[in-house]
């Protein structure tokens, strides 16, 4: 299981290294606005909460900050120990966002283990710094559903 969890990182760090965009979108309307933030297409970022611990990857997919997905390896340590990996899809607007997703890879110490769909809030701070809401539901297995209260910081 470890070999996998090596192989998809590898895979995922790959991806967001060939989508990424050293020059950064402007803002339609720039020259109406004096300072708009221009978001990268593709990043890194580490998160933490009370229960978990991450890396993971962002692709953007709108003009601005509106639609995105990420990518990344969760570490949970809070009644069951999960190593998961989900792809989380952000449907907003530049701060705020409904995230919905699922789990690619879900490693726990539990002896019913099942794939997840997650579901919950974002907002984002700024082009550094996001909060997420989240929720893990299990799909036919036995670990209970995981809240998370995550800071993120996007580098």
């Amino acid at each position: 299981m470890k070999k996998i969890v090596i192989l998809v990182a590898i895979l995922l760090f790959s991806a967001t290294f060939s989508f990424a965009d050293e020059t950064a979108v402007p803002a339609p309307d720039s020259s109406m606005r004096s300072s708009e933030t221009s978001w990268p297409r593709a990043a890194f970022f580490l998160h933490a909460g009370l229960v978990d611990i991450g890396l993971g990857g962002k692709v953007r997919f709108s003009q601005e900050n509106g639609i995105y997905m990420t990518v990344d390896v969760r570490y949970q340590i809070f009644k069951y120990e999960y190593i998961r990996i989900p792809a989380l899809f952000y449907f907003g607007g530049n701060s705020a966002h409904f995230v919905v997703g699922f789990t690619i890879l879900n490693a726990v110490n539990a002896p019913e283990a099942a794939g997840e769909l997650a579901g919950g809030l974002n907002f984002d701070i700024s082009e550094d710094w996001g909060v997420d809401i989240l929720a893990f539901a299990p799909v036919g297995g036995d670990t209970g559903t995981s809240i998370l209260l995550d800071i993120r910081y996007v580098f």
